[in-house]
């Protein structure tokens, strides 16, 4: 990484809980669409949302040419702070699964008659050679096991459901088939423990 710090700005996406707690120093956000990319809750967590026991399922990035991923993408300004937002990355990103990649990345405009921008953005994504990737599953089963699970930072279904919540406040005209449909077997399964 240490090519990227030598930049002086770095945008980075968030599709999952950097969307509303990104943790490190920005100059600005923006919504914005990974596209050729699907968010997927196929990434174990062992930390942050689960235990040894039972981890956690947290989102992680799958490559679907026809797909894209809602999020927000922060721009980093600066050395120092490039630097200090891609350790905490590392600690909080890499150290549970994922690697860096660089995807990119259209910012949405509230000017809807100009071209869209695109960047290069630094995300991290758990692909399936990683030993806490779980992969796909049934929703159900999958919401049985969300709902049961806690880590340090929470209970597991807290993530998906405030990962749900802000998604539909931010983009309320766009669908995640995936997310939606495990977020009401979520709400479902809470409901009968």
């Amino acid at each position: 990484m240490e090519s990227l710090s030598s930049n002086q700005s770095l945008w980075i996406f968030g599709y999952g809980s950097l969307i509303w707690n990104p943790g490190f120093a920005f100059s600005t956000s923006r919504k914005a669409y990974a596209i050729g990319w699907a968010r997927r809750m196929y990434q174990g967590n062992t930390y942050h949302r689960g235990d040894e026991k039972l981890p956690g399922r947290v989102a992680t990035l799958i490559e679907e040419s026809n797909s894209f991923t809602n999020g927000v993408v922060f721009r980093v300004d600066g050395k120092t702070a490039i630097a200090t937002a891609v350790k905490y990355l590392e600690q909080r990103e890499i150290d549970n699964g994922y690697s860096f990649r660089m995807v990119p990345v259209q910012i949405d405009s509230i000017h809807h008659r100009r071209r869209p921008t695109v960047v290069m953005a630094l995300t991290c994504v758990a692909d399936k050679q990683n030993e806490l990737y779980l992969g796909p599953d049934d929703l159900i089963k999958m919401a049985r096991e969300i709902v049961t699970a806690k880590g340090c930072a929470g209970p597991n279904c807290e993530y998906v459901l405030n990962l749900a919540e802000n998604l539909r406040k931010l983009f309320p005209n766009d669908e995640d088939d995936h997310l939606f449909q495990l977020e009401q077997h979520v709400r479902m399964a809470k409901v009968r423990a």
